[in-house]
């Protein structure tokens, strides 16, 4: 038995989305600033099915490790497990499997460490209100998010044949895309580049808004690509109407491009810090087409507060989390 505790990353989150994105930059800076051993927590297979909580691997550490996950696994463990739940919006979509997930198996965890990490005081109050009485007993970090590197001002832009914007989003139905097709609709001058990981969902919403000629699917960019595409682009579109965080706000406001928002969405709204286009309506394409207009017409970048850039930096998300750690160990 190893003198020290030890702490156990949950590597299994890759891609390019918030969550994987989240795991990729803290992890890599994690075994720096925990001043104790980390090593890889042996379980494998998919970490997005609701039974990866019964994986044996969790097992293995003792009662004096701790388990960190980037995302929401847990399971039964000897270890104290400290979870970061990024939002709880994926509850409201009629899965009980996912419910009975959260209330049987990462709920009890989260109370029995005491300490949850989540992204954003938006997301902290409704882990809150989910924790209930519980609530009492749990501290809940918010230790933001970052911008990667490869998310700046400088460097090549793509060019486009008409003015065109962007709309990086999967097509759940919190993400409210069906607007933006139908106001691109009423915009026959712009154009706009869809990247996300749902293409099918997205060419068939081009499809019955009469826009497929003037719009550009896209899955699986790397980061300087989809920073090019940012440069290049008259803003990007968020019409969520709900957000654990917003990553592509940060991203595409780093790359100074300007940001069509629902103003009702508080992350986002956060993000944008008030140089963004605010649309009142969440639904409402009319409105949608006119502030994309506006974007198309306006042009050039957000001008930012000095300390904008410096509120989302990934060293101090990782200096957050690696606090609680440190305090757990």
């Amino acid at each position: 038995m190893s003198s020290r505790p030890t702490v156990y990353v949950d590597d299994r989150r890759t891609g390019d989305h918030g969550i994987a994105r989240f795991a990729r930059e803290v992890l890599a800076r994690l075994p720096a600033r925990v001043g104790t051993p980390v090593r890889r927590l042996p379980v494998r297979g998919s970490a997005t099915t609701a039974l990866d909580c019964l994986r044996p691997g969790r097992l293995r550490p003792g009662v004096r490790d701790v388990i960190f996950s980037p995302g929401s696994n847990a399971g039964p463990s000897r270890a104290r497990q400290l979870v970061t739940v990024h939002d709880l919006i994926h509850l409201d979509d009629g899965s009980r499997l996912k419910r009975l997930y959260y209330e049987r198996v990462v709920r009890p965890q989260i109370v029995r460490t005491g300490r949850v990490l989540t992204v954003s005081e938006a997301s902290r109050a409704a882990i809150e209100d989910w924790l209930g009485a519980r609530a009492a007993a749990v501290d809940v970090e918010v230790v933001g998010n970052g911008c990667s590197r490869a998310f700046t001002r400088a460097g090549d832009a793509e060019v486009f044949a008409r003015p065109t914007l962007a709309l990086v989003s999967n097509a759940k139905a919190h993400k409210n895309v069906e607007v933006v097709f139908d106001a691109l609709a009423r915009c026959p001058e712009l154009g706009m580049v869809v990247v996300g990981p749902s293409p099918e969902a997205m060419a068939g919403l081009a499809a019955g808004a009469g826009v497929s000629d003037r719009v550009d699917i896209r899955s699986g960019v790397p980061d300087d690509e989809l920073a090019r595409l940012y440069r290049g682009t008259v803003a990007l579109l968020m019409p969520s109407t709900r957000e654990g965080f917003g990553l592509p706000v940060l991203e595409a406001m780093s790359c100074g491009t300007r940001v069509v928002h629902w103003a009702g969405c508080a992350p986002v709204a956060e993000i944008a810090a008030g140089t963004g286009i605010a649309v009142g309506a969440a639904h409402d394409p009319g409105e949608w087409a006119e502030a994309m207009e506006k974007a198309a017409a306006t042009g050039g970048s957000p001008c930012l507060p000095a300390a904008w850039g410096r509120r989302y930096d990934w060293d101090l998300v990782a200096d957050r989390v690696a606090r609680v750690v440190r305090d757990l160990v």
